[in-house]
């Protein structure tokens, strides 16, 4: 102990009448020394417990899209078997870029608005995030069975067909794309009911007459997790969206990363936006 006081400088005990004690200095480099104590024990667990491979890890972090998380369910269910870890983080538009600039998910999950996509590829890049299109496609307007649109035999609406009716927005609405909704949509909304997740923005459109608009695609058509949904195409040129996924500039794809990008490319290729 006396060598260790020596190379740092700083007394570390006391010694008194009565015995030993710590030094001020030495109550704070205990709390320093315990935090590596147990990190160095974490680590030789870790080296005893994984002789082999490590578990897989696997994390996405989404804006709501309706299928993206059915096919994460997909590919967790070809390793369940294994030791795994998977996460599944659906968030608004800023915490997305902030899961995977902070490495708490390794693909995030984007909708953006077409005609301000250099200003958001900007702010991305200045994020360390690189980012790749999946699809362009036009609005939607979705709406649950108490809307009267619901039992039309139309397959697309425009938005004066939405005067006086609510809008349901996601609490993040007032960056990216939702923020050109509002100035567009402004007048033909009597009100509007800002959620902060899908589970309340799914009761609302199944139990009131509120509408929603995100992005169109025939995937929501064709994969549907939603029982009493409809979805139109929004024809506003104004609103065009474009689906895309970032990851971080500093680290490749993991195998499970690339799995999962091959599956959602698939899924659209299967089914196209028009």
């Amino acid at each position: 102990m006396q060598s260790l006081e020596e190379e740092i400088g700083q007394a570390i005990f006391r010694r008194t009448g009565k015995g030993v004690e710590l030094t001020k200095f030495g109550e704070e480099f205990l709390n320093y020394a315990q935090a590596t104590y147990d990190q160095f024990n974490m680590t030789v667990d870790f080296c005893k417990y994984y002789k082999k491979d490590p578990p897989l890890r696997f994390s996405v972090s989404s804006q709501y899209i309706r299928f993206a998380n059915l096919l994460f369910i997909e590919i967790y269910k070809k390793y369940v078997s294994q030791d795994s870890e998977f996460s599944f983080l659906e968030c608004s538009f800023l915490d997305v870029i902030n899961n995977v600039s902070m490495h708490h998910a390794e693909i995030g999950l984007l909708v953006i608005l077409k005609n301000i996509k250099k200003t958001t590829v900007n702010l991305l890049k200045s994020r360390g995030l690189l980012y790749h299109t999946l699809i362009s496609c036009p609005p939607s307007v979705n709406v649950g069975k108490k809307h009267p649109l619901y039992n039309s035999k139309l397959s697309s609406v425009t938005l004066d067909m939405l005067k006086g009716y609510p809008m349901v927005v996601f609490r993040d609405s007032f960056f990216n794309y939702p923020s050109d909704i509002y100035q567009i949509a402004r007048n033909i909304r009597k009100c509007r009911i800002i959620v902060s997740d899908a589970l309340t923005l799914n009761e609302f459109q199944t139990n009131t007459d509120a509408f929603f608009i995100g992005a169109y695609t025939k995937k929501y058509q064709d994969v549907n997790p939603h029982a009493g949904y409809r979805t139109f195409k929004l024809q506003d040129e104004r609103l065009a969206l474009e689906l895309g996924w970032i990851r971080s500039s500093s680290r490749p794809l993991s195998d499970l990363g690339k799995e999962y990008i091959k599956m959602l490319e698939a899924s659209f290729k299967a089914a196209p936006s028009a």
